[in-house]
């Protein structure tokens, strides 16, 4: 699974990468690439940059400037429900 995390340095960006760098610790998912994209060109490939942060899991958007909640990330990197599968 490739985890990347779309946004410029703010706040709620950092704030992201900490929660989805905590409940993969806590699933104990070991394999896992994330990456910080902050270049504001690759950002607007997918996002208007007033939108961030985003969050890509294996090339889809899943979310975008909310910060999905705990749970909601135990269910997307447990594979129970992703947005854009299937």
């Amino acid at each position: 699974m490739k985890i990347e995390i779309l946004g410029t340095g703010c706040y709620n960006c950092g704030k992201l990468e900490i929660l989805v760098n905590e409940v993969l610790q806590e699933l104990g998912k070991t394999d896992v690439e994330v990456i910080r994209m902050d270049d504001e060109k690759r950002i607007r490939h997918y996002m208007p940059l007033d939108q961030i942060p985003g969050m890509l899991i294996d090339g889809v958007l899943v979310s975008v400037r909310d910060l999905p909640s705990r749970e909601t990330l135990v269910e997307w990197f447990s594979g129970v429900s992703m947005p854009g599968a299937g």
